[in-house]
């Protein structure tokens, strides 16, 4: 969530080395695990990486002439690249996002449909409900440990905002979750003020997925 896909054009993203690798190549962390390091080669017109030994005449993903490649090297450590390639940040977040999706649309079921599956909607609603505040600080969590490893610190513009709408998604998951649990959730107030708040997680949800589109690009050197 706090931690950081898309692409620019002319420039390559060093997070995205190992989806830019030739189909069938070994890793650059399998290359170096047997002690050797492959020779890469990057397209200084589209930004793809490859072996250099693997390289034909022209770019793979492009198409441009052999003398558009150039000699490159990883800048990113190997224990630094490993860890964000396990993506932990990125799965986790999907989790708090589907819940967040999930009961919003179960909330807004329950309350246009409030005789119909009742127990059973409402059920599943409490579920979601009653699981998203952890979903979400799972997600926190991680999202400050993809931080501290790309780019060394959280207290950047950026992160700082996700920090923030960070927080207003866990309050507001946190405060429909108490509302539905003590109050109950067949009053329809609790209903439509659990609408309002899990309407208010997506949109958090929605932010913090532009935001960290952008970071997921981005990793500081070393």
């Amino acid at each position: 969530m706090i931690g950081g896909a898309g692409g620019t054009p002319g420039i390559f993203h060093p997070f995205s080395l190992q989806d830019s690798l030739c189909p069938g190549m070994m890793s650059i962390h399998h290359l170096q695990g047997e002690g050797r390091m492959a020779e890469l080669m990057r397209c200084k017109s589209c930004g793809y990486v490859t072996e250099a030994a693997r390289l034909g005449e022209v770019c793979p993903a492009c198409g441009v002439p052999r003398k558009m490649m150039e000699s490159w090297k990883d800048p990113v450590s190997e224990k630094r690249r490993m860890f964000l390639g396990l993506d932990i940040h990125p799965i986790v977040d999907h989790f708090s996002v589907s819940f967040a999706a999930s009961a919003f649309v179960l909330a807004l079921f329950v309350l246009i449909f409030p005789s119909l599956f009742r127990q059973t909607a409402t059920g599943v609603l409490r579920g979601f409900i009653g699981i998203l505040p952890l979903a979400v600080i799972a997600s926190f969590v991680t999202g400050l440990f993809d931080a501290k490893v790309r780019f060394r610190r959280t207290t950047t513009p950026l992160l700082t905002r996700k920090k923030v709408l960070g927080l207003i998604f866990f309050l507001s998951t946190a405060a429909a979750a108490v509302i539905t649990f003590v109050a109950g959730p067949y009053e329809t107030w609790v209903r439509i003020l659990d609408a309002v708040l899990l309407a208010n997680a997506v949109l958090c949800a929605v932010g913090l997925g532009r935001i960290g589109k952008g970071l997921l690009e981005a990793i500081f050197p070393g």
